[in-house]
């Protein structure tokens, strides 16, 4: 019992201490205010920064901003206080940001130098897997191309973090670093830990030939996820002229991989690969054929009217309303709905007519 006594009184004068420091805090800053003397005044940042992260974080980034401005009192990194930390690191990238023209480029050649750049290389060569994830970051945000050889380094030494993975592989796409990506990405070794979303956002980030990129790696990844970012890519930028090395992924790949080749084949009309759609409208899974319905679309209804219809008539709801989408664009409604009304499929009769009246309102929108 006295034991707990004993120790309940040492918490209550340790809480007392803190309650003090704090009441003197205070009352320097209510102290300060009314001083216009500099030396006070900057006593009373520092005073703000001890108490407030975020007050900290605000005197950084507005003492980068004079710094890269040219009329500023600032001229070198060095003459900030704090920025050789982590707190230092994320408030560089975030500012890299919103920074264009020569306010970015003074930024890059502070940040490049041999003062910052020794805190960069010590951080680098440590054990602390966050601090070098905000460095690797910061490169990125910097374009501190001459730092690339020590982020390929990261991704290798550190294959099994997903953070680190995603940050590498981001940097590397801001830097544009083809050669790199590319040996990455055929490595078996490195397990990607990456999302299909994660890698998505990364490679739309990428500052190089993109097109290029795509074509070296939708064949060569060793990941699937890789090969399948490629494909959507190809389709989203309308690569039309790689419709030949999409088709094989639509004949042999994956469920997944297939379904994104079904569509990017439709986005880019590759003619070749029509009558492989038309075997995969047949598809027992039912994403398949709804992906297939929007993709013989791209190629007129009217070609694929029949095809079409038989869509129309699927047990899934997703895949009569988007069979129902493409057979919108017909030259002739009445005439479509008499086909459609033929069938005696009254859930496909009412998708078409729901489809068409859809049209007819978008089309009133857009005049």
């Amino acid at each position: 019992m006295r034991m707990i006594q004993s120790f309940l009184g040492g918490l209550t004068i340790a809480l007392g201490a803190l309650l003090f420091a704090g009441f003197l805090l205070l009352l320097l800053l209510h102290v300060t205010r009314a001083v216009d003397n500099r030396r006070v005044q900057k006593m009373r940042e520092q005073l703000l920064c001890l108490i407030s992260g975020a007050a900290e974080v605000k005197r950084m980034k507005n003492n980068i901003y004079e710094m890269v401005n040219p009329d500023g009192k600032l001229n070198l990194l060095s003459d900030i206080r704090g920025m050789r930390t982590a707190r230092g690191l994320i408030v560089m990238a975030e500012t890299a940001e919103e920074l264009s023209g020569a306010a970015f480029e003074k930024l890059q050649k502070e940040a490049g130098g041999e003062w910052f750049g020794e805190y960069m290389k010590k951080l680098l060569d440590g054990v602390d897997e966050e601090a070098i994830a905000l460095v690797v970051k910061l490169v990125g945000a910097l374009r501190l191309s001459h730092y690339t050889p020590d982020v390929v380094t990261q991704i290798y030494c550190c294959r099994t973090t997903a953070q680190m993975q995603h940050v590498g592989m981001l940097t590397l796409c801001m830097l544009g670093a083809e050669r790199d990506i590319v040996a990455l990405c055929r490595d078996h070794t490195i397990a990607s830990l990456l999302s299909f979303r994660t890698l998505e956002e990364i490679f739309s980030i990428y500052t190089g030939d993109l097109k290029k990129l795509c074509r070296k790696l939708i064949t060569s990844a060793s990941d699937p996820y890789i090969r399948r970012t490629c494909i959507k890519t190809i389709g989203e930028q309308k690569y039309d002229d790689l419709g030949d090395l999409v088709l094989p992924h639509l004949i042999h790949g994956h469920i997944n991989t297939r379904i994104d080749a079904a569509r990017t084949l439709g986005q880019i009309h590759c003619e070749a690969a029509h009558p492989h759609l038309i075997i995969s409208a047949r598809d027992p899974r039912w994403e398949m054929r709804a992906v297939v319905a929007t993709s013989l679309g791209a190629f007129g209804a009217a070609q694929n009217e029949e095809t079409l219809i038989k869509l129309l008539c699927d047990r899934e709801w997703w895949v009569r309303y988007r069979a129902a989408e493409s057979l919108a664009q017909a030259a002739d409604a009445k005439e479509l709905m008499a086909c459609v009304e033929k069938t005696g499929d009254k859930f496909a009769a009412e998708m078409m007519r729901f489809a068409l009246d859809r049209a007819v309102l978008l089309r009133g929108e857009a005049a």
